[in-house]
C-alpha cells in the first residue's frame, strides 16, 4: 500500500508567482496575473492561475482563472496545466532561481493558440 499522505516536497515552488506572458497565436495578447501554488509533493504541484487578458489590437480585457497541476519533468524542467478555458493551457518553462519561463499551448477543434510565459517569485 502506498500512503496517500503528501510526500516532502523537493520543489519548494509554494507561494505566490508574478505571471507575464503574451499570446501569439491565433492573435496577440497580453496575459498579466498571479500563479498561486498551494500544494506540493514529491515533484508535483497544484494550484490557480488568475490572468488578465489584453487584445493588443482591440484592448478588449478577459479574465481567466482556473486550476493548475503539474510536475517537474525533467532536471529544472516545470510541466504544467492550467484550466483557464474549456481546452488547458500546457505550459513548460525552465527554471533557474526564483524565475520560470517557457511556452504554452492548447488546441481544441483544431485551432490552436500558443505563447510565451514568464512568472518570477514575489518577494516574502
Amino acid at each position: 500500500l502506498k500512503s496517500t499522505e503528501p510526500q516532502p516536497s523537493l520543489l519548494q515552488l509554494n507561494g505566490s508567482w508574478n505571471y507575464t506572458g503574451v499570446q501569439t497565436v491565433p492573435v496577440q495578447e497580453t496575459l498579466t496575473g498571479t500563479l498561486i501554488i498551494s500544494r506540493e509533493s514529491g515533484t508535483s504541484f497544484q494550484g490557480q492561475l488568475n490572468l488578465v487578458s489584453v487584445n493588443s489590437q482591440t484592448q478588449q480585457q478577459r479574465i481567466l482563472s482556473g486550476s493548475i497541476s503539474g510536475s517537474e519533468s525533467g532536471t529544472d524542467v516545470i510541466d504544467f496545466d492550467a484550466n483557464l478555458e474549456t481546452t488547458p493551457r500546457r505550459h513548460v518553462g525552465r527554471i533557474v532561481a526564483d524565475t520560470i519561463t517557457g511556452t504554452w499551448v492548447s488546441s481544441a477543434d483544431g485551432a490552436m493558440a500558443s505563447g510565451t510565459f514568464r512568472v518570477e517569485r514575489e518577494p516574502k
